[in-house]
C-alpha cells in the first residue's frame, strides 16, 4: 500500500543502467510506475521484476501513468529532449551522465527546471561512495591540501565498437573523475582553461590540469586490462588509495624508515584486503551488488525533492563537470582529425 512518504518513478531505458535504476529506486521505497523502452521484451522484463507498466514511447507514459521523477537511462542523444519532455510536465529528472552533449544544452536544462522548481540531477555517483566519503573526512582533519591527484580507469566499454567511436565512450566516462574532484574539492570550479590532452591511439587520453593549486592527472584506457578505477591522493601525510570500482579507500602511513620502506608492500596490501573485505561484507549486508554510490545518490535525489530542497549536485558543479567534458572531448577531436591528416 502506497504512503504518502512513497515516490513514484518512471525508468526511461530498460537496459544495464535502466536495472540498476530501479533496483535502486526500490531499495529507496519509491514505487515504479512505468518502465518505457521501444524493446518490448526489455521493458517487460523489468516490469516483472521491479513492477509498473510497460510503455513503447515516453509520451504514452506521460500520458497514461503517474509519476513524479523520471530516470532517464538512455544513450546520450536522447537525454536532451527526453529531459525536456519530463520538466515541461512538471516531472523532476535523475539523468546519466553527460546529462548533454554540451554545456550550453546542460544550462539551458538547468534554466528550465529552476523555472519550474524542479530538480535536475545528473548520475555522477562515485562522488557518493563511501570510500570517497571517508575520505572527505579525512582531508579536513589533514592541516594542508593534497601535493596532487591521479585517476587511472580502465574500461571495457569499448568492447564491439567500432573504433571511431571509442574517443565518444571517454568523453562520456570523463565525468566521473571530474564529478569527484567538484564534490571533494568544491571551494573553487575546475579550471577551463589549462587542461592539456594527449589521444596517442583511438579508445586512450591522457589529460593534464590543476584544481586548486595541486596538479591532475586522468588517464582513461578501452584497451588497457586488467579493467580497473582508481584514484590516488598524493599528500605529505600520507596516501590515499581510492578502488572506484568497488567505492573503499585505503590510507597509508606517511612514517619513512629504512623498515617502513620493507614492509611497505606488505602492509598497503593487508590494509587492502581489510578494506576490500569490510566493504564487501558492508555491501553485501546492503544489498548493494553493483555501482556503489549509486543509491546514495538516488536517496538524497529522492530527499529533495520530498522536502523541496537543491539536490545534492550543485548546479556550479554540473556545470564544471560539463565545461570541462566539452573542453576535452574538443581537444580529442582536433588531435584525431591531426593524427588522421598525419596518416595520410
Amino acid at each position: 500500500m502506497q504512503t504518502e512518504a512513497q515516490l513514484t518513478v518512471a525508468i526511461v531505458g530498460a537496459g544495464l543502467m535502466g536495472h540498476w535504476h530501479a533496483h535502486a529506486a526500490r531499495k529507496n521505497d519509491a514505487i515504479i510506475t512505468a518502465v518505457i523502452d521501444p524493446n518490448a521484451e526489455a521493458a517487460n522484463a523489468l516490469v516483472g521484476r521491479y513492477g509498473g507498466r510497460a510503455f513503447a514511447d515516453f509520451e504514452r507514459a506521460l500520458a497514461q501513468a503517474h509519476f513524479d521523477v523520471v530516470h532517464i537511462c538512455t544513450p546520450l542523444k536522447t537525454h536532451v529532449s527526453l529531459a525536456r519532455q519530463a520538466l515541461m510536465a512538471e516531472k523532476h529528472v535523475i539523468v546519466e551522465k553527460p546529462v548533454a552533449p554540451s554545456r550550453t544544452e546542460v544550462s539551458v536544462l538547468q534554466d528550465l527546471a529552476a523555472s519550474k522548481n524542479l530538480l535536475l540531477c545528473p548520475v555522477h555517483q562515485f562522488a557518493f561512495q563511501q570510500g570517497v566519503a571517508s575520505v572527505r573526512d579525512e582531508l579536513a582533519r589533514r592541516t594542508s591540501g593534497p601535493l596532487a591527484v591521479s585517476f587511472d580507469f580502465a574500461s571495457a566499454g569499448g568492447t564491439g565498437h567500432q573504433t571511431h567511436e571509442l574517443d565518444q565512450i571517454l568523453v562520456e566516462i570523463l565525468p566521473h573523475p571530474l564529478s569527484i574532484l567538484s564534490e571533494v574539492w568544491p571551494e573553487a570550479p575546475l579550471e577551463r582553461e589549462s587542461w592539456f590532452v594527449d589521444n596517442p591511439q583511438p579508445g586512450e587520453l591522457f589529460t593534464y590540469s590543476q584544481h586548486q593549486g595541486f596538479p591532475v592527472a586522468i588517464k582513461l584506457s578501452l584497451n588497457a586490462r586488467p579493467t580497473h578505477c582508481s584514484m590516488t591522493i598524493y599528500h605529505e601525510q600520507g596516501a590515499i588509495h581510492l578502488n572506484l570500482f568497488h567505492g573503499f579507500a585505503v590510507f597509508e602511513s606517511p612514517t619513512v624508515s629504512r623498515f617502513r620502506k620493507i614492509v611497505s608492500p606488505f602492509a598497503l596490501s593487508l590494509n587492502t584486503l581489510m578494506a576490500a573485505t569490510g566493504n564487501l561484507l558492508r555491501r553485501a549486508l546492503n544489498r548493494e551488488p553493483a555501482y556503489p554510490g549509486l543509491r546514495t545518490l538516488i536517496y538524497r535525489c529522492y530527499q529533495a525533492v520530498k522536502q523541496s530542497t537543491p539536490g545534492p549536485i550543485s548546479r556550479e558543479n554540473t556545470l564544471a563537470v560539463a565545461t570541462i567534458t566539452e573542453l576535452v572531448k574538443g581537444k580529442l577531436s582536433a588531435a584525431a582529425t591531426t593524427q588522421m591528416e598525419h596518416w595520410r
